[in-house]
């Protein structure tokens, strides 16, 4: 079992990673230009926190470590927050709201 939850983790990190780095390497030299201002971007970096904080979760549940669930829902959290912040400071206050709501949501859902 301990091999099969191993192999799942490897797959979960890997496969973004190298499909990332394959893309990237297709692209022209313009495009890599606006991915590396993109990255810069607040807001960009807001949604990577996110997606591996969902990634920390998954792995701490597979894996059954309570920290690593606990490190990721706290990244998802920052997300979350970070993103409404955001969200209302450009004055798109159906979409913040919403954003609250879907970390209201998942909060209530954790800690269920």
């Amino acid at each position: 079992m301990k091999i099969i939850q191993a192999f799942i983790i490897i797959l979960i990190w890997s496969i973004p990673i190298f499909s990332i780095r394959k893309a990237y390497k297709k692209m022209k030299y313009e495009e890599k230009r606006d991915v590396k201002n993109e990255l810069k971007n607040l807001s960009f970096l807001l949604l990577v926190f996110t997606c591996i904080g969902f990634q920390v979760f998954i792995t701490g549940n597979i894996s059954e470590i309570k920290l690593l669930q606990h490190i990721g829902v706290g990244l998802v959290f920052i997300g979350f927050v970070s993103g409404c912040v955001g969200t209302f400071r450009q004055r798109h206050f159906k979409k913040g709201i919403g954003l609250m709501l879907a970390g209201a949501v998942g909060a209530v859902i954790y800690l269920l």
